[in-house]
């Protein structure tokens, strides 16, 4: 099943969407993506968005004022986050969400269209 949004005011909507990949400004991604404001960050060499360590670096890359909820897609079932990550989220106060990533690409564009700045984590369930 694709699913297709049609005039959406914002060009960081995920605009088309299936299991294995989904569609921000007519570009179209696989694998795995981390996604904040105007920045599609394509991780094709990553084999785990939930990883620790990959997780601790985009935080550190970015400011807290970047984002102001954190949303994790983690593929074709809802899984936990790692508990060093879940102890940093709640130890910075950061809200956030972890499901499958079919409901994280129409939560993403429902918090986009809202104001939020969402830092996404998304396993596309290939």
């Amino acid at each position: 099943m694709q699913i297709e949004f049609e005039n959406l005011s914002n060009d960081y909507f995920i605009s088309s969407y299936s299991k294995n990949y989904i569609v921000i400004k007519e570009k179209k991604y696989f694998d795995r993506v981390i996604l904040l404001g105007s920045t599609v960050d394509d991780c094709k060499d990553v084999k785990n968005l939930l990883n620790v360590s990959v997780f601790h670096n985009k935080i550190k890359q970015l400011n807290k004022i970047d984002y102001n909820f954190i949303l994790f897609g983690t593929g074709n079932t809802t899984q936990k986050i790692p508990l060093k990550i879940h102890e940093f989220v709640i130890n910075n106060n950061i809200p956030y969400e972890a499901m499958r990533s079919i409901s994280a690409f129409k939560t993403y564009n429902i918090l986009l269209s809202q104001g939020k700045k969402i830092l996404a984590f998304l396993e596309l369930e290939t």
